[in-house]
C-alpha cells in the first residue's frame, strides 16, 4: 500500500458518516456482509469479535446463542449500533465498544471467530491489524473478511486503483492495498476467496490461524 491513512481523520470521517451511513452505503455493501455470515459457524455459545461493526447492520445475522463483541473506532458508529441493538430486543449477548482495531484490548486467544468487514483498507497499519486478529483468536478459529483488495497483476484496472487511491482515501478507504497478500504475510492461512457485491468489486476472504 502506497497511500498513507490518517487514523484520526478516519475516526472523524466515519463519525460524520454515522447518521446516514446505512442510507448511502448500506444497499451497496449489505450483500457482501450477508454472504460473509454464511461462512460463520453456527456452533452455539461461540465468542465472536466483529471489527468495524459500524452501525450494527450485522447484528441480525448472527446465529442464536452467539456471544458477540463489536468494536469500531468511531464513537458515532457505536452510538448508532447501540440504538439498533436496543430496538432489536432479540436476546443476543452483544457488547459494543469504541476501540482501535490495531490495538485490541483483549487477552490472547479470546475468540472463536473474528469478522472484519470493510475495515482493513481503512487503518494506518493493516499488517498490525491482521497480527492483532491472530493474537486474539484461538488456534483453528475462523477469520472472515469482506474487503476491497488490489490484485497482484499489472492490468489497467489495478493501475487505475493505484492512481485513484489518494481520492478514495479521502472518502474513507484506500484502493491500492492487496489485502489478501497482507493477510498471508501476517501469518493467516487463507482458505477461500471470492468476489462479492455489485460487479464483484469486493472480495470475501476466509481463513484461519495456522
Amino acid at each position: 500500500m502506497k497511500t498513507k491513512i490518517n487514523g484520526q481523520y478516519m475516526e472523524r470521517l466515519y463519525s460524520f458518516y454515522s447518521p446516514f451511513y446505512d442510507f448511502v452505503f448500506g444497499k451497496m455493501l449489505e450483500p457482501g456482509r450477508r454472504e460473509a455470515f454464511k461462512y460463520l459457524s453456527s456452533r452455539p455459545h461461540q465468542k465472536v469479535l466483529e471489527i468495524g461493526i459500524g452501525t450494527g447492520a450485522s447484528l441480525t445475522l448472527y446465529p442464536p446463542h452467539t456471544q458477540v463483541i463489536g468494536i469500531d473506532i468511531s464513537e458515532g458508529m457505536i452510538k448508532k449500533a447501540k440504538k439498533r441493538l436496543a430496538a432489536l430486543k432479540n436476546g443476543h449477548d452483544v457488547e459494543l465498544k469504541v476501540m482501535d482495531a490495531c490495538n485490541l484490548e483483549f487477552p490472547n486467544e479470546s475468540f472463536d471467530a473474528v469478522i472484519a468487514s470493510y475495515v482493513i483498507t481503512t487503518v494506518p497499519d493493516p499488517h498490525r491489524l491482521c497480527k492483532e486478529i491472530l493474537r486474539v483468536i484461538r488456534p483453528g478459529g475462523q477469520i472472515i473478511a469482506v474487503q476491497h483488495s488490489r490484485g497482484e497483476n499489472g492490468h489497467l484496472l489495478e493501475k487505475a486503483k493505484d492512481a485513484l487511491a489518494p481520492l478514495f482515501v479521502r472518502i474513507g478507504f484506500t484502493t491500492d492495498l492487496d489485502v489478501v497478500r497482507v493477510m498471508r504475510e501476517s501469518g493467516m492461512s487463507i482458505e477461500h476467496i471470492c468476489g462479492c457485491n455489485i460487479f464483484k468489486l469486493h472480495r470475501l476472504i476466509t481463513g484461519t490461524k495456522r
